[in-house]
């Protein structure tokens, strides 16, 4: 990647260094005629049984374009349509909402611009507002002094029945959000047509009391029922308990009881584990007795969480059941994750614990690998609980441990890396190491040795071109193979490069990120039959659809895709996310080509045309023009804040970086680049870093290292924008300037001094065949020095 200096250009051998890459992915293409009738997918909001009106996506696509689209309910042919149907206003997504409130089919027809037409039908039976029936009957009225069995008879006419529950006392449905205990039915034969199910159930009652009765269907109806229990003997034994801990514990707990009887007295103490009826409790083998002191005390300890059901029965036959919950036991370990982001040579350290038993008690953390829980070092460890993070100024691995409230630990280790030490590797790389393309074997060869040499420099990343000139050097479903792969575009060379790079890259602790072009076709070319026949840019351009022709410019010898197309960001997005799926990246990454420089006659040559479209369109809606260099940012903008948002909805942890040229004043002047990089540094919705090219000496004329380092940084207002530095290894001894010539220090300089300013994220050296070069060696081996 050369710098643009507007105040000198490269010659000779460093021309070839200003080549990029170019993203792109493959978008509809219009055939003359379109026979393919459109496509239509209805999809309800929801399948399970519900109460509500069910709302019905209709998506409809036709590569020609809709025309209209209309539907009715009930099975229709597509005759029907002619005449008939209900009509939907067509909107640019070509997405719709229906909302449905009867159960029956409903038919949905398109027609495309063509004359196709389609016919789609979905049958909505999931809808039920009619509420459950319920029936109550007790086992006897007489008094008892065993229990009552309440039965209930429960009829249903839509879905089925979810569940029975009940609560003791009055109550309303409200209180059955987080309450209520269930009942189990079981679905018996219909026998009243009126319902389509009829459940079984039963509830046996111990105490008298007022019972209310919730049943709910599967589409959320529910019906009260409220039964009063009044003729259960009154002289049931009494029995109370208490805990020997109610706090979290990783230990047992003893459930300390005491029973009483006003009448015939106490006869036996027995529990189960579960929540259990009376009648659970004739298998001598499965229940425990509690022994019973004089005062009618008695115990017994649980190792675990859970319902213990304790009965006691007096001498008369008289019984009382309780239900005791154990929840403090906890003996898991509590959950632990971490990560971090480093900004201005500090390392935010994020921790997310969990305990679902107990909660967490504390969070500490270490300097150094630490996992012995009971190590003495603890004790000097540093406590953020509740902070969520902490900040750290050193590189190198943290210990954190996580503390629940029963005592039970976890510990996790991150590394933390403060400096960003990168290498640029471009497609020069794989023109000089590959010739004519690589065999599969040649290029893991070469990556191999590549990406030991860049772990050998203590470099912790690689940026890598991985979209050459339209082509990709990757399995791509959209763009033709890169000729640096295989050695001619479009030609499958039988393996994936960036596969193995990725795989390469992560064995050796390398981060890798997908180096990538926006907007470049080709240089010093406007020749279309070079590009591979399916080349996005020679598809629009051969086709004979004269609405994309503009998607691809001539602009200078070169061809650019235009900035100002919907159809060309759409593409160059896609092609981020197809890489962001695909495959295990560190980070998408933009070099410095956007907008070439347009000259004094910037208002009226390359998107010109389409600005005047604008205008237009601002006039007849009534609105202020932005001038056409505004115009211009704002497209760029739009492209760098859509690939943002498209990243981070797949994979937040993917960083997306862009590296442009360094002289800040040229970037936002009106003739060219229009890189409005104040607006990316001062926001958290554009990029995650940036890396000026500062490829100048502290005593270069117009854009001194230290006065320009700086001044990106005063650009930067943002605190989640990460500040890295590209470096020109490959001008270390030569004769672009003198301090390059004769001072081997310059490139040591220039990473101390950006060290000494503490806002210096980390580096990109451009690039890798230049740490194997003569001239550049001695510059080279001084700045190794001090890559520690």
């Amino acid at each position: 990647m050369i710098n643009k200096n507007k105040t000198q250009w490269f010659s000779g051998l460093f021309m070839i260094f200003i080549i990029g890459v170019v993203i792109f992915t493959s978008v509809p293409v219009y055939a003359a005629a379109d026979k393919t009738a459109p496509a239509i997918t209805l999809k309800a909001d929801t399948k399970e049984p519900t109460n509500k009106p069910i709302k019905v996506e209709v998506k409809v696509f036709d590569a020609s374009g809709i025309k209209s689209l209309k539907w009715s309910s009930g099975s229709k042919k597509a005759d029907y349509f002619k005449k008939s149907g209900k009509s939907l206003t067509l909107n640019s997504k070509n997405v719709y909402t229906v909302t449905i409130t009867a159960n029956g089919t409903y038919s949905f027809y398109t027609v495309d611009k063509a004359g196709n037409a389609s016919l789609k039908k979905i049958t909505i039976s999931n809808m039920d507002t009619s509420k459950p029936k319920i029936k109550v009957t007790k086992s006897t009225r007489d008094l008892t002094k065993g229990n009552v069995i309440l039965s209930f008879l429960i009829g249903e006419k839509g879905l089925g029945i979810k569940h029975l529950q009940y609560l003791t006392g009055t109550k309303t449905a409200a209180d059955f959000k987080d309450a209520g205990k269930t009942i189990s039915l079981t679905e018996n034969e219909v026998t009243n047509p009126e319902y389509n199910y009829m459940y079984n159930g039963k509830l046996t009652v111990k105490t008298n009391n007022i019972f209310t009765f919730l049943v709910e269907d599967t589409a959320g109806n529910k019906t009260l029922k409220v039964v009063t229990v009044e003729n259960i003997d009154k002289s049931s034994p009494e029995i109370a308990y208490t805990l020997s801990t109610t706090k979290p514990t990783k230990g047992s707990v003893t459930v300390n009881l005491t029973a009483a009887d006003i009448g015939s007295g106490v006869k036996d103490v027995k529990y189960l584990s579960g929540e259990r009826a009376s009648g659970d409790f004739t298998d001598a083998n499965k229940q425990s007795a509690v022994k019973l002191d004089s005062n009618g005390k008695g115990s017994f300890k649980v190792s675990n969480n859970g319902n213990y059901t304790v009965l006691v029965t007096d001498i008369v036959g008289n019984q009382s059941i309780i239900v005791i919950t154990i929840s403090n036991i906890d003996t898991a370990l509590p959950t632990l994750s971490l990560n971090y982001t480093v900004a201005n040579q500090k390392a935010i350290i994020t921790y997310n614990a969990k305990d679902t038993t107990s909660g967490i008690s504390s969070i500490k953390y270490l300097k150094g690998n630490i996992t012995d829980i009971s190590s003495d070092k603890w004790s000097s460890a540093k406590d953020v609980t509740g902070t969520g993070k902490f900040t750290v100024t050193a590189s190198g691995d943290y210990s954190v441990l996580a503390t629940d409230k029963a005592g039970n630990s976890v510990i996790k280790v991150i590394n933390i890396v403060l400096e960003f030490r990168a290498v640029w590797i471009s497609y020069l790389e794989f023109m000089n190491y590959g010739k004519e393309g690589f065999t599969e074997t040649g290029f893991e060869s070469t990556i191999d040795k590549m990406f030991d040499k860049v772990v050998d420099m203590n470099m912790n990343a690689v940026v890598v071109h991985v979209r050459p000139f339209g082509d990709a050097m990757y399995n791509s479903s959209y763009f033709p193979w890169s000729r640096y792969a295989s050695g001619t575009q479009g030609k499958d060379p039988g393996f994936d490069p960036l596969e193995y790079m990725v795989k390469a890259a992560h064995e050796r602790g390398l981060q890798i990120h997908a180096w990538l072009n926006p907007y470049r076709v080709t240089t010093a070319s406007t020749d279309y039959t070079k590009l591979s026949k399916d080349n996005p840019a020679r598809v629009w351009h051969d086709d004979k659809d004269e609405s994309n022709d503009r998607n691809v410019l001539s602009y200078a010898g070169n061809l650019y895709y235009n900035p100002a197309s919907k159809e060309v960001q759409t593409l160059i997005t896609n092609g981020v996310k197809e890489i962001v799926q695909n495959y295990d990246v560190d980070g998408i990454h933009f070099d410095d080509y956007f907008y070439p420089s347009l000259g004094s006659s910037y208002a009226t040559n390359f998107d010109a045309p389409e600005y005047k479209t604008y205008v237009s369109d601002c006039k007849d809606s009534n609105k202020t023009a932005l001038s056409i260099a505004d115009w211009r940012r704002n497209n760029v903008n739009t492209l760098v804040k859509g690939i943002y948002s498209s990243i981070k909805k797949i994979d937040t942890s993917v960083q997306f970086g862009i590296s442009p040229g360094g002289f800040y004043d040229s970037l936002t002047s009106n003739l060219g680049y229009y890189v409005d990089y104040k607006t990316w540094l001062s926001s958290d919705k554009y990029i995650d870093y940036i890396c000026p090219q500062i490829y100048w000496t502290f005593s270069h004329s117009s854009y001194p290292f230290d006065k320009t380092l700086d001044k990106w940084l005063s650009f930067r207002t943002s605190s989640t924008v990460k500040m890295y530095v590209g470096i020109a290894t490959y001008k270390a001894g030569s004769t672009l300037e003198k301090d390059w010539k004769n001072n081997t220090s310059e490139l040591k300089d220039q990473v101390e001094y950006s060290r000494e300013t503490g806002k210096v994220d980390g580096f990109i050296f451009f690039r890798y065949d230049f740490f194997n070069n003569k001239t550049t060696k001695p510059g080279v081996d001084k700045l190794l020095e001090i890559m520690k």
